[in-house]
């Protein structure tokens, strides 16, 4: 069915909003709540028949609510001032106010499956997770972690996450991937188990998860955490320590289709690609350059595709900063003109913000950055990358107390892959300019750890360890930063540590 008001569509059978014509990115729960109040215009909700209705009675707070009304008056161009469609019912609710038509969406089903639009996106069916036992307190921790991780995988920028999980709820049998795959057409499937593990003096679960290629058939990952705590508890620590297992996987798998593909590929294949490249090879300079002449051909395939502007300004942006490119004076100039564009293009989604608002700041732009590093996280808290941008804005800004607190916090949220080497390596320089050198210290190893193949963590270790006077130990850890980089250079050093630093370095 497709629900129309003014110049908007909902098309519930592939679960997009348009306006115009024009598809707008929205998360799943935000899309099933403005398809709820679609369905019911001029009707009075209250708070916990929304609950009820969208999020089938889960625990949720009053924040995520607020959040997910927020979220949708702005995929409709609307406000909490204007209220043009949702309006608030003091004391009452919300009510959607728009004249709502539909129609059977069979012809439209027809123009999209001929349409060029999105086909490329990869197409991700999250499964409820099973509870393995009829306990309340089970069955609602379930459902509360599938729509968690639901939440948090709609910051991946291009992957498409089928709705239709659901109707699988029910059944005695989820079919197999492949049948799901013919049938909905998403290219991997997520399913995963609960059950409570006894254990004495603590409440525990086991959390068990799979990542499945639907065409194949194949198992790509599985994994089984084991959470302690009440639910509350469990929910906090559980979710990051998924994601940032499942993520990488997702991420690997996305860029072993794409990079395997023949003949010419589309601008977002090719976006995905070079996304793969950074996530999956690490930040160094012959993946940013890889990365930025993938980003380059496909903003020029699609010169309206605002991901790809935004994530070539990234990447020019901190090559710039940390001397990464051999051009460094052009980088700066391709960076800028490359967030101008992304942010002409679309200055409402997230991912665009937080790679916008790091390549300005990183290229003395921190005034016009670091606000928009502030907005995306508003749209998006799940963005991992504005968190760890905006911590180092704080730090290039001389504030470290701040530049930690958001440093740390991305971390904890990221996926495990090696762009953890390069925040680590940041978050160790805001210790160090704390005076907590141990702290430092640790992060700065743990960075180390991270990625064999990154030098700059091995720099700040280096010179931390000089700090302290292990002169030995300074040395062999940039004797190993010389050996992953024979070329690097006092410069690239000191846009690490600074020039005095860089310097009682180099003299070593």
């Amino acid at each position: 069915m497709t629900l129309r008001f003014d110049d908007f569509e909902l098309d519930t059978a592939h679960y997009e909003l348009r306006r115009h014509g024009e598809l707008r990115r929205v998360e799943p729960m935000v899309f099933d709540l403005i398809v709820h109040f679609a369905h019911h215009p001029d009707r009075v909700f209250s708070r916990d028949e929304l609950i009820e209705a969208v999020w089938a009675g889960r625990i949720v707070s009053d924040a995520t609510v607020a959040s997910c009304i927020k979220q949708a008056r702005r995929a409709l161009d609307d406000s909490g001032d204007t209220q043009v469609y949702i309006r608030t019912v003091r004391g009452r609710g919300f009510r959607f106010t728009a004249s709502v038509t539909d129609d059977d969406a069979s012809e439209r089903v027809a123009k999209t499956a001929s349409s060029t639009f999105g086909s490329d996106d990869p197409a991700l069916l999250i499964l409820p997770l099973r509870a393995l036992a009829d306990a309340p307190e089970l069955n609602r921790f379930a459902d509360a972690l599938t729509g968690e991780l639901s939440s948090i995988l709609t910051r991946i920028p291009l992957l498409r996450l089928s709705a239709r999980g659901g109707q699988y709820l029910d059944r005695p049998v989820t079919p197999a991937a492949r049948e799901l795959h013919e049938a909905l057409g998403v290219d991997y499937v997520l399913e995963g188990s609960v059950q409570a593990w006894p254990a004495e003096g603590a409440e525990r679960m086991r959390v068990t998860v799979h990542l499945t290629d639907a065409k194949a058939g194949f198992r790509l990952w599985a994994e089984t955490f084991t959470l302690v705590g009440p639910v509350g508890e469990a929910l906090d620590i559980g979710v990051p320590m998924i994601i940032a297992k499942l993520e990488p996987q997702l991420h690997r798998a996305i860029y072993r289709k794409v990079s395997s593909l023949d003949g010419e590929r589309s601008a977002r294949q090719l976006y995905l690609e070079a996304s793969g490249i950074l996530a999956l090879q690490g930040w160094h300079p012959e993946s940013f350059s890889a990365a930025a002449d993938l980003l380059r051909r496909s903003w020029r395939l699609e010169p309206g595709f605002a991901l790809a502007a935004a994530y070539l300004s990234l990447v020019r942006g901190l090559g710039h900063r940390f001397d990464l490119m051999s051009d460094h004076e052009q980088a700066w100039a391709e960076a800028l003109d490359a967030a101008e564009c992304a942010l002409q293009l679309d200055s409402m989604d997230s991912t665009v913000l937080g790679h916008a608002g790091c390549a300005l700041a990183d290229i003395g732009y921190p005034d016009r950055g670091v606000p928009m590093l502030r907005k995306a996280l508003e749209i998006n808290p799940a963005n991992a990358q504005a968190w760890a941008a905006l911590g180092s804005a704080y730090l290039a800004g001389n504030r470290p107390v701040e530049a930690v607190a958001h440093l740390r916090h991305g971390i904890r949220i990221s996926p495990l892959d090696s762009r953890l080497s390069i925040w680590g390596s940041v978050l160790a320089i805001a210790y160090l300019l704390l005076g907590d050198r141990s702290a430092a210290r640790e992060q700065a190893e743990l960075a180390c750890q991270r990625d064999d193949r990154c030098y700059m963590p091995r720099i700040v270790l280096a010179a931390i360890h000089r700090l302290d006077g292990r002169q030995e130990l300074a040395r062999q850890a940039l004797e190993d930063a010389y050996r992953i980089k024979p070329d690097l250079t006092l410069k690239q050093i000191a846009a690490l540590v600074g020039q005095k630093h860089g310097m009682r370095l180099v003299a070593l």
